[in-house]
């Protein structure tokens, strides 16, 4: 019996044969076994599996109909299931999604969704390729691909409520870290990890909310946290926690609401509502843009723009605003 992943692949090349050409019966099995051998090294499939799959696509709404032509019957796809339809809209954002992804475009799964959108909807490598009407000036990350995949690791990690060990770099020392992770945020062109210390002594996280940056990772990389109090024991006992109560007992949500992106005090937060008065350039930045959800418009007009947001008073919001120079005036 084959595999389901094989069964998918035979829908997926009879729907793409048929959309570029009609075919006899004769020729979209040739077709198909071309496909099969030259593309995935695939054995040929018989005329029992491939009806299997044309009835397959049938039940779901796809319309393969035979038509004769020339005294000659062929199959023609007359219809799609109406989940696979593009809007108007969706036609014209798609390449744009794939414009901003431009920068990683070296990346296995941005060419991996390129090459499914080509499959699935018909689009051409010159469809998908907005340049030069739009670009995305953004560099590239350092070790993006690195990076993502770290992220994906750890969010894994995450779902299963499971700790984490790295080595990590700070300030030019190299320490082992062993943490709960609970979070992974993206934010100014860097990932962050938020995540809760494991004690040494007890192997619980101590609800202590602590951020990483992920570029600080040594080598990228991560492996399951163990307990280490029984000497004797043969296999590794790994640690696990509650991530609802730990996300909870950790404030995340109240801490990360009030930052402005990631940063917070341990020791003492101080909850501040700032008036801030944005003239020229920077007015249109931060109307198209909000600098924080808590934003609200005090005085909109042609000269200047005076918004308030509420957010915790630390080195953030100088860091953050000082990007806008004598454009921005704190009125508070």
């Amino acid at each position: 019996m084959e595999d389901y992943s094989k069964k998918k692949l035979y829908k997926k090349i009879i729907v793409k044969l048929l959309r570029e050409r009609k075919l006899s019966l004769e020729e979209l099995m040739a077709d198909l076994n071309t496909v099969l051998e030259v593309n995935y090294g695939f054995e040929p499939v018989s005329r029992r599996t491939f009806d299997r799959a044309k009835e397959s696509l049938i039940e779901n709404g796809y319309h393969i109909n035979s038509r004769k032509f020339n005294g000659r019957n062929y199959f023609v796809l007359e219809g799609y299931p109406e989940n696979v339809h593009l809007t108007e809209e969706e036609k014209l954002t798609f390449p744009l999604l794939i414009g901003l992804l431009d920068t990683e475009k070296n990346m296995n799964a941005v060419g991996w969704l390129k090459s499914a959108l080509m499959d699935e909807f018909d689009y051409s490598n010159e469809d998908l390729n907005p340049y030069p009407y739009f670009v995305h000036v953004q560099p590239t990350l350092s070790s993006q691909d690195k990076l993502l995949i770290l992220a994906g690791q750890i969010i894994e990690y995450i779902k299963k409520g499971q700790a984490i060990l790295f080595q990590y770099q700070k300030r030019g020392f190299t320490e082992f870290k062993q943490v709960a992770p609970l979070q992974i945020r993206y934010y100014d062109n860097r990932y962050y990890l938020l995540a809760s210390t494991i004690d040494d002594t007890t192997y619980q996280p101590t609800n202590l909310l602590q951020t990483f940056t992920l570029d600080m990772f040594v080598e990228k990389n991560v492996n399951p946290a163990v307990d280490e109090r029984d000497e004797n024991a043969v296999d590794p006992k790994y640690i696990f926690f509650d991530y609802a109560a730990l996300y909870k007992a950790t404030r995340l949500e109240e801490l990360l609401k009030h930052s402005l992106g990631i940063w917070y005090d341990w020791k003492e937060n101080k909850l501040k509502t700032f008036r801030l008065k944005f003239t020229e350039w920077a007015m249109g930045i931060v109307k198209n843009k909000k600098i924080h959800p808590s934003q609200k418009t005090i005085q909109d007009s042609p000269e200047n723009l005076i918004i308030e947001i509420t957010v915790w008073e630390n080195h953030e919001i100088d860091y953050f605003l000082g990007r806008f120079g004598d454009k921005c005036e704190r009125l508070n």
